[in-house]
């Protein structure tokens, strides 16, 4: 995974994630999810040219669910990953 294309999908501009901006220099991306911290803070500073602190991420589990359009049979929604990057005090991202 060298790529830092493959592994940041996009950035996740959601209500929390606006507050965490603002407040800790915190920044919410969903990533590849088999992408390492490593490999995330890599990309990151490749990609915007700022320097990462921490990395943390959490893996979000597929449920199952019941289908209306195929006559109820199981279905399953998608794994997605997302990273909580920390960024040293004076640096920021530009999301708009």
């Amino acid at each position: 995974m060298n790529e830092s294309v493959k592994i940041l999908k996009e950035a996740l501009l959601t209500e929390k994630a606006t507050m965490l901006s603002a407040n800790l220099n915190q920044y919410v991306f969903s990533v590849f999810p088999k992408a390492t911290r490593t490999n995330i803070k890599n990309a990151v500073e490749k990609t915007f040219g700022v320097s990462v602190i921490k990395v943390n991420t959490l893996t979000q589990k597929p449920k199952s669910k019941r289908d209306r359009m195929r006559r109820g049979k199981l279905g399953r929604t998608s794994l997605s990953k997302k990273a909580i990057i920390t960024l040293k005090a004076g640096d920021s991202i530009d999301l708009a």
